[in-house]
């Protein structure tokens, strides 16, 4: 699996701020490019480095739509395939390479630009608790698909190959996390640790919502489930 290690991130990338849109580090983002501004976007960075940042609308802020206020924190990813159609439009396939901050917005035509530096992940826990992490959230995903949660048994065997805790981790996340606030959150938790508790309590709350929701429809008794 490619690591932003093995490509620069350049100080300097164009910018699309998309509702309700967060990007991870290692997460494949399709795209569908169709505004004129971006489509000019996408033809510059494919003579170029292949490099953009994804960032979410601040939602928080109260002029965030009509100034496209973006989230501090993004994430930059890499063209990995694109497919040009034949009315200008284009669907790509979007690799995250990392975490990155905005420093500032250097332009906004003909679409925006911001000088970033990357935000790098903080190992708060020791090896043992960081190794949990994958078996922990593999458990808590197979109790859910057993109290008939809509999880695709590929997503399972997906997380099951990945070596690298916090791979693990935001992959989980971006794939089974609703876009909102909370996924925004998960993104911005610097330490890989605190990031795994916030998304694991999120995990059980939904656990608890399961096994409430099995039990009103009479398809659940008190020890029908085993407890992780």
């Amino acid at each position: 699996m490619m690591t932003s290690q093995e490509i620069e991130i350049p100080r300097e990338v164009p910018v699309m701020t998309l509702s309700q849109t967060v990007l991870f580090p290692q997460a494949m983002m399709p795209l569908f490019i169709f505004e004129p501004r971006y489509r000019e976007m996408l033809s510059h960075v494919l003579e170029q480095d292949r490099i953009f940042a994804v960032a979410a609308l601040d939602e928080a802020k109260d002029d965030a739509e009509a100034f496209e206020t973006p989230c501090s924190i993004a994430s930059v990813g890499v063209v990995r395939a694109c497919k040009q159609n034949s009315d200008g439009t284009s669907n790509l396939i979007l690799q995250g390479l990392a975490r990155v901050e905005f420093e500032r917005i250097v332009c906004e035509e003909p679409y925006r630009r911001a000088r970033i530096h990357q935000v790098i992940s903080e190992s708060d826990g020791s090896e043992g608790t960081l190794s949990a992490i994958q078996p922990t959230l593999l458990a808590l995903l197979q109790t859910q698909m057993r109290l008939g949660a809509d999880i695709p048994k590929e997503v399972l065997q997906f997380l099951s190959n990945i070596q690298e805790p916090e791979n693990v981790l935001d992959l989980a996340i971006y794939t089974l996390c609703p876009a909102g606030r909370f996924k925004q959150e998960l993104l911005e938790t610097r330490g890989i640790l605190a990031r795994f508790e916030k998304f694991e309590r999120a995990l059980r709350s939904q656990i608890e919502g399961l096994k409430l929701d099995r039990k009103l429809k009479g398809g659940l008794g008190e020890n029908g489930i085993g407890k992780n």
